[in-house]
C-alpha cells in the first residue's frame, strides 16, 4: 500500500506491505445544513429536546437576556445563528434593550471591536449590547460552592439575566470529553480562579478526551451549568471531518448536548476491532503540524489506536518547534517522563500539561517522530527521531517481526480511534 501523509505544506510518502495495515482510519462526511439560519428558526418551535422558546420566555417572563457565544478560537457561526434567535426573542417581547451577548473568552484575551463585529455580525454588533467577559472582573458573582469544593465565579451580565441562552458547538476536547452544552458556562462566563481549579482535575482518572461519563472534570461543568448558573436554551452545532455543519441541536441545555455527541460520534469517531503493533500518523500537515503544541492533539487522539509496548510514528513538520513557552520551558527542566508526570500533578501550569501528556504517552508506548526538531529536542518530548524515512520499516520489523500490525491515520487532529467492546 503506497501512502501520501501531509507534512507541512509537503507529503511524505510510504510504501507499507498491505498484510501489515489492518485499516486507514478516515472519519465519514456528512451532507451540510443547507440553511443554517432557517434551521436555527425551526430549532427554536420545535427543539430537539426540551420545551420550546416561546414556553420558557412564557414561564419565566424575562426582560433581560444573555446570550452566550464563542470567541474566535472557535469556528462556531455565531454571526448567522444570532438574527433568528434574536428576531424570535423580540417576537416574544423581549426588548432588545435588554439584551446582552456575552463572548464567552474563558481564559482568553478579549476581542477587539473588529474581532467582536466579525463573530456576531455588523447587524447585530450595531444594534445590541455586546461585551467580552473578563475572567478577572472584580465585579463577578460568587454563586457558592460547587460540590467539588471549587468556588464558582461568574460573570455578573449573565447571572443577572433572567434568561440565559448559549450559542455553540460539539467539538472534541481534551479534557472536558467534548465542547458544548455546559461549556458555555464553565469555563466560558468563569472566573479565573474557577476554572483553573476545574482544569487541574485534568489528572483525574476518567478524564479524557471524547470521554464524558466519569469524568469529573465534565460533572463539575454540568453542576455550573445546570444548578448553580442554569442555562434556559442552547444552540449547538455539530461539524463532520470536514468541517461542514451536518446538525444543529437546539433546547434543553443538555439533552439536546447530548444528542449532539451522538451525532458527532457518528461522523468523527472510528471504530477499531482491536489495537494495532504500530499507527502510522499525520497530524494533517500545515498548519496543523505548524508546532507540537499544536500537532500533540493528533497524537493524543490517535494513541487510542496502539496497543500498551506498541509504537507512533508520527508525521509533523513543527517548524516552529515547541510552539509555546511553558511547554518549552517545562522540556528544558529534563525531568524524564516520571519527574514531568509528578511535577505536573504537583504544580499544575497551564502549557506544562502537553509535556504531561506526552509523559503518560511516552511511558505506554515508543513515539518516532518525522520532523524538523532536532535530536535533542525530539527527546526532550520524549520521542524519538526518525532521520530518514527508509529506517522506518526494517525498524519495526526488527522490534515487532514481519508480520507486524498497524493502522494508518492521514489526519490525525479531526478522527478519534473507538475500539469496540
Amino acid at each position: 500500500m503506497n501512502v501520501d501523509l501531509k507534512w507541512g505544506k509537503e507529503t511524505v510518502s510510504l510504501s507499507i506491505p498491505d498484510e501489515n495495515v489492518l485499516a486507514v482510519l478516515e472519519p465519514s462526511g456528512g451532507s451540510p445544513v443547507e440553511d443554517l439560519p432557517a434551521e436555527v428558526a425551526r430549532l427554536l418551535k420545535h427543539p430537539t429536546e426540551g420545551p420550546s422558546l416561546e414556553e420558557i420566555v412564557a414561564a419565566n417572563k424575562p426582560k433581560t437576556a444573555a446570550i452566550i457565544v464563542n470567541d474566535m478560537t472557535r469556528s462556531t457561526p455565531s454571526a448567522g445563528m444570532l438574527p433568528p434567535l434574536l428576531a424570535e426573542l423580540e417576537r416574544l417581547g423581549v426588548p432588545a434593550s435588554g439584551i446582552t451577548i456575552v463572548v464567552a473568552t474563558g481564559t482568553h484575551r478579549p476581542m477587539s471591536d473588529d474581532e467582536t463585529r466579525q463573530t456576531v455580525g455588523n447587524a447585530v454588533f450595531a444594534k445590541y449590547r455586546v461585551e467580552n467577559h473578563d475572567c478577572d472582573s472584580p465585579d463577578l458573582v460568587d454563586m457558592g460552592t460547587l460540590s467539588t469544593g471549587n468556588r464558582f465565579l461568574v460573570n455578573r451580565t449573565v447571572a443577572d439575566a433572567d434568561l440565559r441562552l448559549a450559542i455553540g458547538e460539539v467539538l472534541l476536547h481534551y479534557y472536558a470529553g467534548f465542547a458544548g452544552g455546559r461549556k458555555s458556562i464553565l469555563p466560558g462566563v468563569a472566573g479565573r480562579e474557577t476554572v483553573m481549579t476545574n482544569h487541574r482535575m485534568m489528572t483525574a482518572p476518567g478524564v479524557g478526551i471524547g470521554v464524558v461519563e466519569g469524568n469529573v472534570l465534565s460533572e463539575e461543568m454540568v453542576e455550573a451549568a445546570g444548578t448553580f448558573c442554569p442555562l434556559h436554551f442552547i444552540l449547538n452545532c455539530v461539524s463532520d471531518s470536514s468541517k461542514h455543519i451536518v446538525r444543529v441541536v437546539g433546547g434543553h441545555w443538555h439533552d439536546a448536548w447530548r444528542e449532539g455527541i451522538k451525532t458527532f460520534r457518528q461522523y468523527n469517531f472510528a471504530p477499531i476491532s482491536r489495537k494495532a503493533d504500530v499507527v502510522f500518523l499525520s497530524a494533517g500537515g500545515f498548519p496543523k503540524d505548524i508546532n507540537m503544541y499544536q500537532a500533540h492533539k493528533a497524537l493524543y487522539m490517535a494513541s487510542r489506536a496502539v496497543r500498551p509496548g506498541g509504537t507512533m510514528v508520527f508525521f509533523a513538520e513543527l517548524a516552529e518547534g515547541y510552539g509555546h513557552k511553558v511547554f518549552e520551558e517545562w522540556a528544558k527542566r529534563r525531568l524524564g517522563m516520571d519527574g514531568a508526570i509528578s511535577a505536573f500533578e504537583a504544580d499544575f501550569r497551564f502549557g506544562a500539561h502537553k509535556l504531561y501528556y506526552l509523559a503518560k504517552l511516552a511511558k505506554e508506548c515508543t513515539i518516532k517522530l518525522y520532523s524538523k526538531s532536532g535530536r535533542e529536542d525530539s527527546a526532550l518530548m520524549f520521542c524519538e527521531k526518525i532521520e530518514s524515512v527508509d529506517e522506518i520499516l526494517p525498524g519495526l520489523r526488527e522490534k515487532y517481526g514481519s508480520g507486524f500490525t498497524s493502522y494508518i491515520i492521514p489526519q490525525g487532529g479531526i478522527v478519534l480511534p473507538m475500539e469496540e467492546k
